[in-house]
């Protein structure tokens, strides 16, 4: 594709399950982008809530992906991108809970254009309705640990989060890339289903010779825990899995000692702590840990934490 003297075009992918209200508003949002061309596709999981409908009545431009089951985020969101990788240059991931900044687009894409080495692209995210408290300004994953947290959050915006920055991962919230580099790598791994899908993708990424980049001016607020985060023991099962799985399959921080860590203590001390709340949240991390022994993955059984 040859986009000379032109803005590259560029696609997003909104996975959705169940959230219409919400949807709504982040489209909404995405009409206010000021790209040219914007192309906007929404990868809904079977929902039952009018989503569908909501989509096909108030927003005819959107296209609509729909699925008679849910096949998880990140199936979901992998065949918006391959509806949009012979399409775009370029496609911006996300949820169904969040704003945009207008100028979003153009700082992820004219910082593409200007490092074509940088294979991620993120942004500046805040909490929605919480000035300008951040809730992630890059990810890194904890060298020891093995574990991942996110500069800049429940702190105010500083101008130290004005730089741009390479980083280990960058949330799914909201990240862009070359499509060209997601076809490469195959899009999420949909065995993954949910939690560290991002991260896994990052560092792929990173393995193709790209950076995974924080891009301050471009900005987006986000409505946090608003899905499968309700669902603690759920949610708890496959960031377990899936973080154990990301550990070992990317050898992150000091490895193998991060690994064992990660297995011996940061598990045993979430076990302890989250159990006290509800013995299910227990059972929900050492069903992620077997699982992840037993090479595991795809959809959890709702029985299991009962």
């Amino acid at each position: 594709m040859n986009f000379a003297g032109t803005k590259p075009p560029v696609g997003v992918v909104i996975v959705n399950y169940n959230l219409k209200d919400s949807l709504r508003e982040t489209l909404v949002s995405f009409r206010q982008v000021n790209y040219p061309g914007l192309q906007i596709v929404v990868s809904d999981n079977a929902s039952t809530d009018g989503s569908v409908e909501m989509v096909r009545q108030e927003f005819p431009e959107v296209h609509l992906l729909t699925r008679e089951k849910g096949v998880g985020y990140a199936k979901g969101a992998s065949l918006g991108m391959e509806f949009l990788a012979d399409r775009t240059k370029y496609i911006f991931s996300t949820t169904n809970d969040v704003l945009v900044d207008p100028e979003m687009i153009n700082a992820l894409v004219d910082h593409a254009e200007a490092h074509p080495e940088a294979g991620v692209l993120g942004c500046k995210i805040y909490y929605h309705d919480k000035g300008d408290l951040l809730w992630s300004a890059g990810g890194r994953m904890h060298p020891l640990f093995a574990h991942s947290y996110h500069y800049g959050w429940n702190r105010h915006d500083a101008p130290r989060y004005n730089a741009v920055r390479e980083c280990d991962f960058m949330t799914g919230c909201g990240f862009l890339f070359p499509s060209a580099v997601a076809k490469k790598i195959n899009y999420f791994n949909a065995d993954l289903v949910f939690y560290s899908e991002d991260a896994d993708f990052c560092y792929r990424v990173r393995e193709q010779g790209y950076k995974i980049v924080y891009v301050p001016a471009a900005k987006m607020w986000h409505k946090t825990s608003t899905t499968l985060a309700k669902n603690r023991p759920t949610q708890l099962y496959y960031s377990t899995r899936n973080n154990l799985y990301l550990t070992a399959r990317h050898q992150v921080g000091w490895y193998p000692l991060s690994l064992w860590v990660n297995l011996f203590v940061v598990c045993p001390a979430k076990m302890i702590l989250l159990g006290l709340f509800t013995i299910q949240n227990a059972r929900g991390i050492w069903l992620g840990i077997r699982h992840w022994r037993e090479n595991r993955y795809g959809w959890a059984d709702d029985g299991w934490f009962r």
